[in-house]
């Protein structure tokens, strides 16, 4: 693969890991229409543990994003793994956040889960 197209892919990785990190310090705030509840977890995680835990899971997918961006500007082959654990630890991270509201879908983050499983898909693929 030539390098711009690899520093081009870096680019469009980091800009990903810049949102989760970016969304994630600020969770729920930008969302008004968020219950405060987890679809997925039920009542078993609920109000200010919720949300620590929707931040920390947030920006550690950010972080592990950032890190697979810069292995890849870098053509080194710990960009693959990382592109793995980063874009799975996104798509926990909607499936944590995520209330169960369809209408609000992408306010709560559908479309930078739907970006980690395309992601995720290239890199197991690759």
């Amino acid at each position: 693969m030539p390098a711009w197209v690899r520093y081009v892919i870096a680019f469009v990785v980091l800009s990903h890991a810049f949102i989760y990190v970016r969304i994630g310090a600020v969770l729920p705030g930008p969302i008004e229409q968020w219950t405060g509840r987890s679809r997925l977890l039920g009542g078993a995680v609920t109000g200010r543990a919720l949300v620590t835990l929707s931040r920390i899971v947030h920006v550690v997918a950010g972080a592990v994003l950032l890190a697979c961006a810069v292995a890849l500007a870098l053509n080194h082959a710990s960009w693959r793994p990382l592109a793995i654990a980063g874009s799975a630890i996104g798509l926990a991270a909607f499936a944590i956040f995520w209330d169960g509201q369809t209408e609000f879908l992408a306010e709560e983050g559908v479309i930078g889960a739907g970006v980690s499983l395309v992601w995720l898909v290239v890199a197991l693929l690759a």
